[in-house]
């Protein structure tokens, strides 16, 4: 569901900066690889690159509203997190992607075991999230072998949310994925479809002015 299609809504929640949307898979066509140094490496990171697209997306959200140069290209951010020791076996650590931020000037937080008021919270004080959902958010569904599908393994970034008379609704998601159909900007997802999806751990950013 996209924002446009949301005319009945009563209240939406926004935060001000100009996030863009990155999808996390590479463009081969750009001879530079966008920073990998070679397509063996960018096929390999460009199905776990959730991480990087999501931090990117709120780092030059803030940039482009400080009126300061874009962060690194893909690529040389994924390397700059390895070196940092922000990914590991199961995927990206949230404190690792916090430190990437911090060099640019964009202070974050992790929360764990967290629930959807934590976000909404975050998002109220006009502050980006990254949220760990399952991909797609099929969360609690039946999976092709009878099995349900956990919580969490995938990270999106939350720019705000949707309310009817006070009732949360919904949030706006930039939805990064290597498929193109799972690509999604400003995308309204329900907030049961949330709820199943999301792991209780997510970030928020800010820079210092706010505080």
């Amino acid at each position: 569901m996209e924002i446009d299609d949301q005319n009945e809504l009563e209240e939406m929640i926004k935060v001000s900066y100009p996030i863009p949307f990155y999808s996390q898979r590479v463009d081969f066509n750009d001879v530079h690889l966008q920073g990998f140094r070679s397509i063996h490496e960018a096929e390999h990171w460009q199905v776990r690159g959730c991480g990087i697209a999501s931090i990117k997306m709120v780092i030059d959200g803030f940039q482009k509203h400080r009126g300061l140069k874009l962060s690194d290209p893909y690529g040389e951010l994924v390397y700059k997190g390895v070196e940092k020791g922000a990914h590991c076996d199961r995927g990206w650590i949230h404190k690792g992607l916090v430190k990437i931020a911090n060099d640019y000037k964009v202070q974050g937080q992790a929360f764990r075991q967290s629930k959807v008021s934590d976000v909404l919270f975050e998002l109220e004080k006009n502050r980006p999230c990254i949220a760990s959902v399952t991909a797609g958010f099929t969360g609690g569904k039946i999976n092709s072998d009878g099995v349900v599908i956990p919580t969490g393994g995938h990270l999106i970034v939350v720019v705000g949310a949707v309310r009817d008379n006070r009732v949360l609704k919904g949030f706006i998601v930039n939805h990064p994925s290597s498929a193109i159909e799972l690509n999604w900007e400003n995308h309204v997802v329900d907030i049961e479809d949330f709820k199943n999806s999301f792991s209780g751990a997510f970030m928020s950013f800010w820079i210092k002015q706010e505080e």
